[in-house]
């Protein structure tokens, strides 16, 4: 949470739609809130209610907030048994584009936790390597002196 509210700061400082990133902040707290009560359906409405409020423009920030909301709809679906919805939640959010960066990795690593629950381990094999691909050159960029 503490790197979703971080992001949302950075992006809400130069974005032309502040108010819809500090909805998005405020709606994935709300859905802490939930899980910690035990309430994932009411969770899950939240964060479904972040992706359909999403506003048509706003580049980067959009994308961002929308591929890490989507990562979170995913994994509830998965913590569901519930492969098919995490599978197209992760293919919503891979098809918004973006750099191979942590967002697109994560979305990467529920996709193939999705085919592995469907038994499609070499499609999974291929989902997973390219996400390890992305984190090791995130690594790298971060260890490496410039």
């Amino acid at each position: 949470m503490k790197r979703l509210l971080a992001l949302v700061l950075l992006f809400a400082c130069s974005s032309r739609r502040p108010d819809w990133a500090v909805t998005v902040a405020q709606g994935h707290s709300e859905a802490d809130h939930l899980l910690d009560s035990g309430n994932r359906a009411g969770a899950r409405a939240v964060l479904e209610a972040i992706v359909a409020g999403a506003p048509d423009t706003g580049g980067e920030t959009r994308r961002v907030l929308l591929q890490d909301t989507l990562f979170r709809l995913a994994r509830l679906a998965l913590d569901e048994h519930d492969a098919a919805a995490a599978a197209r939640h992760a293919d919503a959010g891979l098809a918004l584009g973006g750099e191979d960066d942590l967002f697109v990795a994560n979305l990467l690593v529920v996709r193939g936790a999705a085919h592995e629950a469907r038994g499609e381990s070499a499609l999974a094999l291929d989902v997973y390597q390219r996400a390890l691909r992305i984190n090791e050159a995130l690594l790298q960029k971060t260890v490496s002196p410039p």
